[in-house]
């Protein structure tokens, strides 16, 4: 059985292409963004992503839902960036949007802010590829199955990073967390996993 691609003429490529830039831009730079954290490299990876649309416009089906193949290809993108250039990539500030921590549960040795910082570098510390995941997933908040469909990915893979990211972060932040606050993260690593 043959499948057909529909015939574009270059005005139909540049209004789909268009539609999708429109529709896709922003919110795969701030992921983006989120996994290099660097703004100016996000924008330049999504950009490439739709060069490459551009350039590949006669070999893709644009019947089908682009949304997981620009996300793969984002991710994909961001992931050899940070291979390329080699470095550990810094947890951006600004996913750090809700304050779940107060000061009644961090012991005194350790304040709020330090806090932050630790669970920062701890995030820094997980392999780009984990932390791409855990950060779809945490603050993106995709569902596994939509981490794995738009990675192209097994679901079990999604399961494995993310259980790895929280036994690395638990087990990291350990010595500045209170009882309490273990048993929270205990019964969060729980629900996430379940």
């Amino acid at each position: 059985m043959k499948f057909a691609l529909r015939l574009f003429s270059l005005h139909d490529y540049i209004n789909e292409i268009e539609g999708l830039f429109k529709q896709y831009h922003k919110v795969l730079c701030n992921i983006t963004s989120n996994i290099v954290n660097d703004r100016a490299a996000a924008e330049d990876i999504v950009q490439d992503v739709f060069m490459n649309l551009w350039r590949k416009r006669n070999e893709i089906d644009f019947a089908i839902p682009m949304k997981g193949y620009l996300y793969r290809a984002t991710t994909n993108g961001a992931l050899n960036w940070i291979a390329k250039n080699k470095r550990t990539i810094p947890f951006n500030d600004a996913l750090w949007k809700q304050n779940v921590l107060t000061s009644n549960v961090v012991e005194d040795k350790i304040n709020e802010k330090e806090l932050r910082t630790k669970i920062k570098q701890a995030i820094d510390r997980l392999p780009p590829k984990c932390k791409a995941i855990f950060v779809l997933s945490r603050y993106e908040g995709m569902k596994y199955k939509q981490i794995a469909e738009n990675l192209n990915i097994s679901i079990k893979t999604v399961e494995n990073q993310i259980s790895i990211a929280l036994d690395k972060l638990r087990k990291e932040l350990k010595p500045y967390l209170t009882s309490t606050l273990l048993i929270f993260l205990a019964f969060l690593i729980f629900l996430f996993l379940s």
